[in-house]
């Protein structure tokens, strides 16, 4: 009868310490509820990765008008190159980047066409960009995406700033407990990602980054090269 007793209040008292380990961090707001989410494994890690700028001179893009045309897009991801160009488009209002900036919706496939599109719009400057990589693992998987960014002065084609940035958000495992269970947080939407990306760099567009060696080589060319 002892043994059952001591073997009760071992059990207690493990049931006490998980209840003390998990308290506060009791997740209400999604049924069925409770669930225990422990800080650092129910919020999905958010990852970037090489991060690439090149600065070509000093240019005063506050002070230009510019349009954004459609990004060129990773095969997987064949219709959202005009959202992904209006996503960068709020965000670089947002932070002035540009003294104005309008959205060009119409699909260019060479250089000397987008200059010709400039002039018709008396632009400074064009927005390109592009989406090499882009893997949506919905709200349970893991999601990322690469966004090769350009500015190209619309007098001459030469392009004067360039950034090359991605980001990854990787999901958060179940734990299983005795009572209660993990619950994570779904991973962020594509759009979520795409905007943070998008404010991210705008500001270093804002700062001026440094050029690293090599200057723009090995940077994805925006337009086909005949």
């Amino acid at each position: 009868m002892s043994s059952a007793w001591k073997i009760l209040g071992i059990l207690l008292l493990i049931g006490g310490l998980l209840g003390g380990a998990g308290c506060g961090h009791y997740q209400y707001d999604q049924f069925p509820a409770p669930s225990w989410n422990p800080i650092g494994l129910a919020t999905p890690r958010i990852i970037d990765k090489d991060r690439i700028y090149v600065q070509a001179g000093p240019v005063t893009m506050q002070r230009s008008r510019a349009g954004i045309l459609p990004f060129r897009t990773a095969p997987e991801f064949p219709d959202g190159g005009a959202a992904m160009a209006e996503i960068f488009l709020r965000e670089l209002l947002a932070k002035r980047s540009f003294a104005e900036l309008i959205f060009l919706p119409e699909i260019i496939t060479t250089k000397e066409d987008a200059l010709a599109l400039a002039q018709r719009h008396h632009l400074d400057m064009l927005v390109l960009g592009e989406v090499p990589y882009y893997l949506d693992g919905g709200t349970v998987g893991n999601s990322g995406m690469q966004v090769d960014l350009k500015i190209m002065d619309a007098r001459n084609g030469t392009i004067v700033w360039s950034m090359s940035d991605s980001i990854k958000a990787v999901r958060r495992p179940i734990i299983d407990l005795w009572v209660p269970e993990t619950r994570p947080y779904p991973t962020p939407s594509m759009g979520a990602l795409a905007t943070n990306l998008a404010a991210r760099m705008a500001e270093t567009l804002n700062e001026g980054a440094s050029p690293p060696p090599g200057g723009l080589a090995g940077f994805f060319p925006i337009f086909n090269q005949k």
